[in-house]
Protein backbone atom coordinates (compact mmCIF):
# COMPACT_ATOMS: atom_id res chain seq x y z
CA UNK A 1 0.00 0.00 0.00
CA UNK A 2 1.32 3.45 -0.93
CA UNK A 3 2.01 6.00 1.80
CA UNK A 4 1.94 8.97 -0.57
CA UNK A 5 0.59 12.21 0.95
CA UNK A 6 -2.24 12.20 -1.63
CA UNK A 7 -3.56 8.81 -0.51
CA UNK A 8 -3.45 9.94 3.12
CA UNK A 9 -5.44 13.10 2.40
CA UNK A 10 -8.46 13.73 4.64
CA UNK A 11 -11.99 14.25 3.38
CA UNK A 12 -12.43 17.68 5.01
CA UNK A 13 -9.94 20.30 6.16
CA UNK A 14 -10.89 23.42 8.10
CA UNK A 15 -8.27 26.19 8.21
CA UNK A 16 -9.27 29.05 10.47
CA UNK A 17 -7.84 31.71 12.77
CA UNK A 18 -6.37 35.19 12.90
CA UNK A 19 -2.97 34.57 11.28
CA UNK A 20 -3.73 34.70 7.56
CA UNK A 21 -0.14 34.00 6.53
CA UNK A 22 -0.16 30.61 8.26
CA UNK A 23 -3.58 29.81 6.81
CA UNK A 24 -2.41 30.63 3.27
CA UNK A 25 0.74 28.56 3.69
CA UNK A 26 -1.22 25.57 4.97
CA UNK A 27 -3.72 25.98 2.12
CA UNK A 28 -0.99 25.85 -0.54
CA UNK A 29 0.48 22.74 1.07
CA UNK A 30 -2.87 20.94 1.14
CA UNK A 31 -3.73 22.10 -2.38
CA UNK A 32 -0.56 20.46 -3.73
CA UNK A 33 -1.22 17.35 -1.67
CA UNK A 34 -4.88 16.92 -2.62
CA UNK A 35 -4.87 16.89 -6.40
CA UNK A 36 -2.82 15.24 -9.12
CA UNK A 37 -0.50 17.64 -10.98
CA UNK A 38 -2.01 18.58 -14.32
CA UNK A 39 -5.56 17.79 -13.23
CA UNK A 40 -6.26 21.15 -11.53
CA UNK A 41 -8.35 22.39 -14.46
CA UNK A 42 -10.63 19.34 -14.34
CA UNK A 43 -10.72 18.33 -10.67
CA UNK A 44 -10.50 21.61 -8.75
CA UNK A 45 -13.62 23.65 -7.95
CA UNK A 46 -13.51 26.93 -6.02
CA UNK A 47 -16.45 28.57 -4.23
CA UNK A 48 -16.44 31.88 -2.34
CA UNK A 49 -18.13 32.35 1.01
CA UNK A 50 -20.31 35.36 0.25
CA UNK A 51 -21.85 33.82 -2.88
CA UNK A 52 -21.47 30.08 -2.25
CA UNK A 53 -24.59 27.95 -2.48
CA UNK A 54 -24.51 25.04 -0.02
CA UNK A 55 -26.53 22.77 -2.32
CA UNK A 56 -24.23 23.38 -5.31
CA UNK A 57 -21.21 22.83 -3.09
CA UNK A 58 -22.48 19.46 -1.83
CA UNK A 59 -23.57 18.40 -5.31
CA UNK A 60 -20.08 18.97 -6.62
CA UNK A 61 -18.43 17.22 -3.67
CA UNK A 62 -20.61 14.13 -4.16
CA UNK A 63 -20.18 13.96 -7.96
CA UNK A 64 -17.48 11.51 -8.98
CA UNK A 65 -14.58 13.27 -10.80
CA UNK A 66 -14.87 13.16 -14.58
CA UNK A 67 -11.12 12.54 -15.01
CA UNK A 68 -10.83 10.06 -12.15
CA UNK A 69 -8.50 10.48 -9.21
CA UNK A 70 -9.36 12.81 -6.35
CA UNK A 71 -11.14 16.14 -6.69
CA UNK A 72 -10.60 19.27 -4.62
CA UNK A 73 -13.50 21.44 -3.48
CA UNK A 74 -12.36 24.78 -2.00
CA UNK A 75 -14.53 27.17 -0.01
CA UNK A 76 -12.56 30.42 0.21
CA UNK A 77 -13.47 33.41 2.38
CA UNK A 78 -15.47 31.01 4.53
CA UNK A 79 -15.72 33.67 7.26
CA UNK A 80 -18.39 35.24 4.97
CA UNK A 81 -20.36 31.99 4.58
CA UNK A 82 -23.59 31.77 6.59
CA UNK A 83 -25.32 28.46 5.80
CA UNK A 84 -23.21 26.00 7.80
CA UNK A 85 -26.21 23.94 8.91
CA UNK A 86 -26.98 23.18 5.26
CA UNK A 87 -23.57 21.47 5.00
CA UNK A 88 -24.25 19.26 8.01
CA UNK A 89 -25.32 16.17 5.95
CA UNK A 90 -22.00 16.25 4.11
CA UNK A 91 -20.01 16.68 7.33
CA UNK A 92 -21.66 13.51 8.63
CA UNK A 93 -20.99 11.50 5.48
CA UNK A 94 -18.26 13.02 3.26
CA UNK A 95 -17.21 11.55 -0.09
CA UNK A 96 -14.09 9.40 -0.18
CA UNK A 97 -13.10 10.77 -3.60
CA UNK A 98 -13.31 14.47 -2.67
CA UNK A 99 -11.25 16.78 -0.47
CA UNK A 100 -13.30 19.65 0.93
CA UNK A 101 -10.92 22.45 1.92
CA UNK A 102 -12.50 25.26 3.98
CA UNK A 103 -10.42 28.46 4.21
CA UNK A 104 -11.77 30.63 7.05
CA UNK A 105 -9.38 33.61 7.50
CA UNK A 106 -9.47 36.64 9.81
CA UNK A 107 -10.95 34.91 12.86
CA UNK A 108 -11.85 31.62 14.55
CA UNK A 109 -14.89 29.80 13.29
CA UNK A 110 -17.89 29.56 15.61
CA UNK A 111 -17.37 26.20 17.28
CA UNK A 112 -20.97 26.05 18.50
CA UNK A 113 -22.42 25.23 15.08
CA UNK A 114 -23.63 21.69 14.40
CA UNK A 115 -21.35 21.60 11.36
CA UNK A 116 -18.19 22.19 13.41
CA UNK A 117 -19.31 19.68 16.03
CA UNK A 118 -19.82 17.08 13.28
CA UNK A 119 -16.41 18.00 11.90
CA UNK A 120 -14.82 17.30 15.27
CA UNK A 121 -16.38 13.84 15.22
CA UNK A 122 -14.80 13.30 11.79
CA UNK A 123 -11.43 14.31 13.26
CA UNK A 124 -11.76 11.54 15.83
CA UNK A 125 -12.45 9.09 13.00
CA UNK A 126 -9.38 10.26 11.10
CA UNK A 127 -11.36 11.72 8.21
CA UNK A 128 -10.91 15.45 8.91
CA UNK A 129 -8.39 17.93 10.23
CA UNK A 130 -8.97 21.28 11.93
CA UNK A 131 -6.07 23.71 11.74
CA UNK A 132 -6.21 26.89 13.83
CA UNK A 133 -3.71 29.60 12.90
CA UNK A 134 -3.36 31.63 16.07
CA UNK A 135 -1.93 35.13 16.05
CA UNK A 136 1.48 34.95 17.68
CA UNK A 137 2.19 37.27 20.59
CA UNK A 138 5.57 38.99 20.41
CA UNK A 139 7.02 36.78 23.15
CA UNK A 140 6.21 33.65 21.11
CA UNK A 141 7.85 34.87 17.91
CA UNK A 142 11.49 33.94 18.76
CA UNK A 143 10.51 30.32 19.40
CA UNK A 144 8.58 30.22 16.14
CA UNK A 145 11.59 31.65 14.29
CA UNK A 146 13.85 28.97 15.77
CA UNK A 147 11.47 26.21 14.64
CA UNK A 148 11.19 27.65 11.12
CA UNK A 149 14.96 28.05 10.76
CA UNK A 150 15.48 24.49 12.01
CA UNK A 151 12.94 23.17 9.47
CA UNK A 152 15.08 24.75 6.73
CA UNK A 153 18.16 22.87 7.95
CA UNK A 154 19.83 25.80 9.72
CA UNK A 155 20.30 26.95 13.33
CA UNK A 156 19.82 30.22 15.16
CA UNK A 157 20.62 31.09 18.77
CA UNK A 158 17.70 32.24 21.00
CA UNK A 159 19.20 35.72 21.38
CA UNK A 160 19.52 36.10 17.61
CA UNK A 161 15.93 34.92 17.08
CA UNK A 162 14.79 37.43 19.72
CA UNK A 163 16.66 40.20 17.94
CA UNK A 164 15.03 39.30 14.63
CA UNK A 165 11.67 39.38 16.37
CA UNK A 166 12.44 42.81 17.82
CA UNK A 167 13.31 44.11 14.37
CA UNK A 168 10.24 42.75 12.57
CA UNK A 169 7.57 42.24 15.24
CA UNK A 170 5.07 39.44 14.56
CA UNK A 171 5.01 39.91 10.79
CA UNK A 172 5.57 36.21 10.09
CA UNK A 173 5.66 36.52 6.31
CA UNK A 174 8.17 39.35 6.56
CA UNK A 175 10.31 37.34 8.97
CA UNK A 176 10.50 34.35 6.63
CA UNK A 177 11.42 36.60 3.71
CA UNK A 178 14.27 38.04 5.75
CA UNK A 179 15.38 34.56 6.85
CA UNK A 180 15.44 33.46 3.21
CA UNK A 181 17.50 36.54 2.34
CA UNK A 182 20.03 35.74 5.08
CA UNK A 183 20.30 32.09 4.00
CA UNK A 184 20.94 33.12 0.40
CA UNK A 185 23.84 35.27 1.61
CA UNK A 186 25.43 32.68 3.90
CA UNK A 187 28.82 31.38 2.91
CA UNK A 188 28.89 27.86 1.52
CA UNK A 189 28.71 25.30 4.30
CA UNK A 190 27.62 27.81 6.95
CA UNK A 191 24.58 26.60 8.87
CA UNK A 192 24.09 29.15 11.67
CA UNK A 193 22.32 32.50 11.36
CA UNK A 194 24.15 34.93 13.65
CA UNK A 195 23.54 38.42 15.04
CA UNK A 196 25.99 39.77 12.49
CA UNK A 197 23.89 38.31 9.69
CA UNK A 198 20.72 39.88 11.09
CA UNK A 199 22.36 43.30 11.46
CA UNK A 200 23.89 43.11 7.99
CA UNK A 201 21.07 41.73 5.85
CA UNK A 202 17.75 42.47 7.54
CA UNK A 203 15.84 45.51 6.40
CA UNK A 204 14.26 47.05 9.49
CA UNK A 205 10.55 47.70 8.99
CA UNK A 206 9.10 47.82 12.48
CA UNK A 207 8.39 51.17 14.12
CA UNK A 208 8.99 51.58 17.84
CA UNK A 209 7.68 54.20 20.24
CA UNK A 210 8.96 55.72 23.46
CA UNK A 211 6.38 53.61 25.31
CA UNK A 212 8.09 50.40 24.21
CA UNK A 213 11.45 51.92 25.13
CA UNK A 214 10.38 52.84 28.66
CA UNK A 215 8.70 49.45 29.12
CA UNK A 216 11.97 47.69 28.29
CA UNK A 217 13.73 49.94 30.81
CA UNK A 218 11.06 49.28 33.43
CA UNK A 219 11.66 45.53 33.21
CA UNK A 220 15.45 45.82 33.19
CA UNK A 221 15.76 44.54 29.62
CA UNK A 222 19.01 46.30 28.75
CA UNK A 223 19.65 44.64 25.38
CA UNK A 224 16.07 45.16 24.24
CA UNK A 225 16.07 48.84 25.27
CA UNK A 226 19.35 49.43 23.46
CA UNK A 227 17.99 47.75 20.32
CA UNK A 228 14.81 49.85 20.40
CA UNK A 229 16.84 53.04 20.90
CA UNK A 230 19.05 52.12 17.95
CA UNK A 231 16.03 51.54 15.69
CA UNK A 232 14.29 54.72 16.85
CA UNK A 233 17.44 56.73 16.20
CA UNK A 234 17.25 55.76 12.52
CA UNK A 235 14.03 57.77 12.19
CA UNK A 236 14.74 61.07 14.00
CA UNK A 237 11.83 62.85 12.29
CA UNK A 238 9.35 60.49 13.93
CA UNK A 239 11.33 60.35 17.18
CA UNK A 240 12.70 63.86 17.85
CA UNK A 241 14.82 63.82 20.98
CA UNK A 242 12.93 66.67 22.64
CA UNK A 243 9.81 64.49 22.66
CA UNK A 244 11.72 61.53 24.07
CA UNK A 245 13.32 63.52 26.89
CA UNK A 246 9.88 64.87 27.82
CA UNK A 247 8.20 61.47 27.76
CA UNK A 248 11.00 59.78 29.70
CA UNK A 249 11.00 62.60 32.27
CA UNK A 250 7.28 62.01 32.86
CA UNK A 251 7.87 58.27 33.14
CA UNK A 252 10.70 58.52 35.66
CA UNK A 253 8.81 61.19 37.62
CA UNK A 254 6.10 58.60 38.15
CA UNK A 255 8.66 55.95 39.13
CA UNK A 256 10.09 58.45 41.63
CA UNK A 257 6.60 59.05 43.02
CA UNK A 258 5.97 55.33 43.47
CA UNK A 259 9.01 55.14 45.76
CA UNK A 260 7.26 57.60 48.11
CA UNK A 261 3.98 55.69 48.25
CA UNK A 262 3.22 53.78 51.44
CA UNK A 263 1.13 51.18 49.62
CA UNK A 264 2.60 49.36 46.63
CA UNK A 265 -0.62 47.55 45.75
CA UNK A 266 -1.49 47.72 42.05
CA UNK A 267 -4.77 49.52 42.66
CA UNK A 268 -3.23 52.12 44.99
CA UNK A 269 -0.35 52.81 42.62
CA UNK A 270 -2.72 53.17 39.68
CA UNK A 271 -4.87 55.60 41.67
CA UNK A 272 -1.90 57.68 42.79
CA UNK A 273 -0.50 57.90 39.25
CA UNK A 274 -3.96 58.36 37.67
CA UNK A 275 -3.36 55.43 35.32
CA UNK A 276 -6.98 54.46 34.87
CA UNK A 277 -6.44 50.71 35.37
CA UNK A 278 -4.51 48.72 37.97
CA UNK A 279 -2.88 46.60 35.25
CA UNK A 280 -0.72 49.53 34.11
CA UNK A 281 0.78 49.87 37.58
CA UNK A 282 2.85 46.71 37.08
CA UNK A 283 5.26 48.51 34.76
CA UNK A 284 6.02 51.17 37.38
CA UNK A 285 6.28 48.64 40.19
CA UNK A 286 8.84 46.78 38.12
CA UNK A 287 10.74 49.99 37.40
CA UNK A 288 11.21 50.80 41.10
CA UNK A 289 13.12 47.51 41.43
CA UNK A 290 15.65 48.60 38.82
CA UNK A 291 15.76 52.37 39.46
CA UNK A 292 16.14 53.48 43.07
CA UNK A 293 15.26 57.04 44.13
CA UNK A 294 18.89 58.00 43.74
CA UNK A 295 19.08 56.41 40.29
CA UNK A 296 15.94 58.28 39.22
CA UNK A 297 17.59 61.54 40.25
CA UNK A 298 20.63 60.62 38.16
CA UNK A 299 18.35 59.89 35.21
CA UNK A 300 16.75 63.33 35.60
CA UNK A 301 20.22 64.86 35.33
CA UNK A 302 20.94 62.84 32.18
CA UNK A 303 17.68 63.91 30.56
CA UNK A 304 18.35 67.56 31.42
CA UNK A 305 21.87 67.36 29.98
CA UNK A 306 20.73 65.81 26.70
CA UNK A 307 17.82 68.20 26.37
CA UNK A 308 20.32 71.09 26.49
CA UNK A 309 22.70 69.33 24.11
CA UNK A 310 19.90 68.73 21.59
CA UNK A 311 19.26 72.48 21.58
CA UNK A 312 22.93 73.34 21.16
CA UNK A 313 23.14 75.01 24.59
CA UNK A 314 26.66 74.98 26.07
CA UNK A 315 27.71 72.46 23.38
CA UNK A 316 28.16 72.25 19.62
CA UNK A 317 25.19 71.01 17.60
CA UNK A 318 25.11 67.21 17.48
CA UNK A 319 23.21 64.74 15.31
CA UNK A 320 20.00 63.59 16.97
CA UNK A 321 20.54 59.90 16.21
CA UNK A 322 23.82 59.88 18.13
CA UNK A 323 22.34 61.88 20.98
CA UNK A 324 19.42 59.49 21.37
CA UNK A 325 21.64 56.40 21.49
CA UNK A 326 24.08 58.03 23.89
CA UNK A 327 21.28 59.24 26.18
CA UNK A 328 19.66 55.82 26.42
CA UNK A 329 23.05 54.15 26.92
CA UNK A 330 23.74 56.38 29.92
CA UNK A 331 20.31 55.71 31.41
CA UNK A 332 20.80 51.96 31.03
CA UNK A 333 23.99 52.12 33.08
CA UNK A 334 21.82 53.19 36.03
CA UNK A 335 19.87 49.92 36.13
CA UNK A 336 20.63 48.16 39.40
Amino acid sequence: MSDSPRENTKSIYLLHGEENFLINRKFKQLERQSIEPGFEEFNKFVFYGLDANATHLMDQATTYPMMGGRQLIVLKNAHQFKNWDQLLPYAKNPSDFSTFLIVHPEKKIDGRTAFVKALKDLVKRGKAEIYEAKKLYDNKVPGWISEEVSSLGFTIQPRTAAMLGEYLGNNLEGILKEVDKIILNLEEGQKEITLDHVNKFVGVSRKFSVFELQKAMAYGEVDKAATIANLMSQDPKTNPIYMLTGALFNFFSRVYKVHALKSKRDADVAKALKLGHAFFAKEYLSAVRYFSREKCEEVFAILYEFDLRSKGIDSPTEKEDRLLRAMVAQILTKID
